[in-house]
């Protein structure tokens, strides 16, 4: 009697100890992105896709019809850029076994800041990432600061290759323009790209 008696503190002991472990493990996994804790959800249309398409369209009509020296500018707001973004990302090849969805961009405090559901093998998380905008030789280069993948267990060489999802020639279309970048502002849901006719 005694004998079942210690059998059966032993057995509760490790069911207690693994529902535990479960919970703690539970705990760490759906630890969301620091990033992504700091961006408010965005809507995706393909309106505002065709919006920014719309606007490239139309600045690029101005600074053919500009003068040389002259002041141009666009906006863009988080609503377009996420919208394109989300366009975008189902032509991307991403690493095998990692899927990505739901993608939010923020414009604010001179950072563009996405957040992201992502799945990697059976482990989900809210993912986030940051980049900055820097001008090189008068074009905008979009540079990704960092990427947190929440609790996802993803390996650096995979974290290199998200680099990537930031489409900066879909975004940011003055590449085959005669413009030269001088400024881009981000902040309050927009990004504004300004600068001169060459």
């Amino acid at each position: 009697m005694k004998a079942l008696k210690i059998f059966g503190i032993v057995i509760g002991s490790i069911v207690a100890l693994v529902i535990i472990l479960v919970v703690v493990v539970w705990i760490l996994i759906s630890r969301p992105s620091g990033i992504a804790a700091q961006v408010t959800p965005v809507a995706s249309t393909a309106e505002a896709s065709q919006s920014l398409d719309n606007k490239w369209n139309d600045f690029s009509n101005t600074v053919n019809q500009s003068k040389k020296g002259t002041q141009v500018s666009v906006t863009l707001t988080q609503e377009e850029v996420t919208s394109k973004i989300n366009d975008a990302v189902k032509t991307v090849a991403l690493p095998s076994g990692l899927t990505v969805g739901k993608m939010s961009v923020n414009l604010t405090a001179g950072k563009i800041l996405l957040a992201a559901d992502a799945k990697y093998l059976m482990f989900s998380a809210h993912a986030g990432m940051s980049a900055v905008v820097n001008i090189v030789n008068g074009q905008p280069l979009i540079v990704v600061t960092n990427i947190d993948m929440g609790s996802l267990p993803i390996p650096q060489s995979m974290k290199d290759q998200l680099k990537g999802l930031i489409p900066a020639d879909t975004l940011i279309k003055t590449g085959q323009m005669a413009f030269e970048v001088q400024n881009v502002q981000i902040d309050n849901g927009q990004m504004v790209i300004s600068g001169v006719k060459r």
